[in-house]
């Protein structure tokens, strides 16, 4: 079901307590930050914290863009995946001229800008235009990175209204992990990821980070988050961990409650290492030896 974090739930975080909380982070783990209706209220809650939205930056007039840019708290990335003739290609139904004319109206008001390009095959000959239209816009930064999303072969297909439309191809110099895992082409690397695995260390948990969904789940992590809308097997093994997932939920205890529960301070733990189980998901992302943060420099573009 899709569904709006709304300022209702954000108000119960006890911001007072929270002594230690710097940076809130709008990331689009279920779609752009900037759909959300309440966003301006939240944005305002957090007066005393950095914001860090994540979005395509397709949305929203040029008024707006300016007022953000006057909010000294608020950093945004620009998620543009190359230049006006290659932009659309991964991201779909967005126009690359909005997208810079917001970032320009942000940008001229003071507002602190990076430009996320995602490196593909069909837009690598463009980092170094990239490069120097960033610092004539005024960007603080241009981050470069390769997309995980060649887990079978490196292609994968693009639908639009499921309808197929094109492959998209990795970059000429990109090692993905199935190429790290020596996994065979066409087959995913889970396999040979599970068979090399080292010991799971919960990588947001050593961040002191944690992810509250707009349901009011609060999970160890966006990507444990993950199963509220996942495959029917992953919520399934979630649960038989959890047990109890309506007692980790904003609707029925307070953020307090939650953290100090048996949940996160017992149950959690000790399936990371291995009681009565530990979830895919962990395994995928948080294992020391063959998990996607012990190999986050093959996200990273050589420059």
């Amino acid at each position: 079901m899709l569904k709006h974090i709304d300022l209702a739930m954000i108000q119960k975080l006890p911001l007072e307590k929270m002594r230690n909380l710097e940076k809130v982070e709008f990331v689009g783990n279920f779609g752009d930050p900037l759909m959300n209706p309440y966003l301006d209220d939240i944005i305002d809650f957090f007066q005393n914290q950095i914001i860090h939205i994540s979005t395509n930056a397709s949305l929203r007039k040029i008024d707006w863009w300016r007022n953000l840019g006057k909010k000294k708290n608020v950093q945004v990335t620009f998620c543009i995946d190359g230049l006006e003739d290659t932009h659309h290609v991964y991201r779909r139904n967005t126009s690359y001229r909005k997208i810079m004319d917001n970032a320009k109206s942000f940008i001229s008001e003071g507002g602190k800008a990076t430009w996320q390009f995602i490196v593909f095959k069909h837009n690598e000959d463009q980092v170094d235009t990239a490069k120097n239209l960033s610092k004539k816009l005024g960007f603080e930064r241009i981050n470069f990175m390769y997309s995980d999303r060649f887990d079978t072969g490196d292609t994968f297909k693009v639908y639009d209204n499921n309808v197929y439309k094109y492959d998209l191809e990795k970059a000429t110099n990109q090692i993905s992990l199935r190429d790290r895992l020596s996994s065979a082409d066409g087959e995913k690397y889970w396999k040979k990821l599970y068979q090399k695995k080292g010991n799971v260390k919960c990588v947001w948990s050593i961040k002191k980070s944690i992810y509250v969904h707009s349901d009011g789940n609060v999970y160890p992590c966006c990507m444990i988050g993950g199963v509220s809308s996942g495959k029917k097997i992953e919520k399934l093994m979630y649960n038989k961990i959890v047990k109890k997932p309506f007692e980790i939920n904003l609707k029925n205890k307070s953020f307090e409650e939650i953290i100090e529960s048996t949940i996160f301070k017992n149950t959690l733990p000790k399936s990371f290492d291995g009681e009565p189980f530990t979830h895919p998901i962990c395994i995928e992302w948080c294992n020391d030896v063959s998990g996607k943060y012990a190999n986050i420099n093959l996200k990273k573009v050589n420059m």
